[in-house]
């Protein structure tokens, strides 16, 4: 696998920049509308897959709390 490089000039105007970050705000909501959940399931495969390390025991926790 081969490492490409994008540009991206940072030389924008305000107007420039401010166009670009709606874009931006307008790609994420349409993603997010057609990708949410499987892009959320996603993320909670890779936590669930993450916690298990088998150097941490689990305590059970069933003390009163007294406030």
């Amino acid at each position: 696998m081969t490492m490409n490089t994008t540009r991206l000039t940072t030389y924008w105007t305000i107007d420039e920049a401010a166009t670009a970050i709606d874009l931006l705000d307008i790609l994420r909501e349409a993603l997010w509308e057609t990708y949410g959940e499987q892009i959320t399931q996603m993320h909670r495969e890779a936590c669930d897959d993450g916690i298990q390390d088998t150097n941490q025991c689990e305590f059970e926790f069933d003390d009163e709390i007294p406030f």
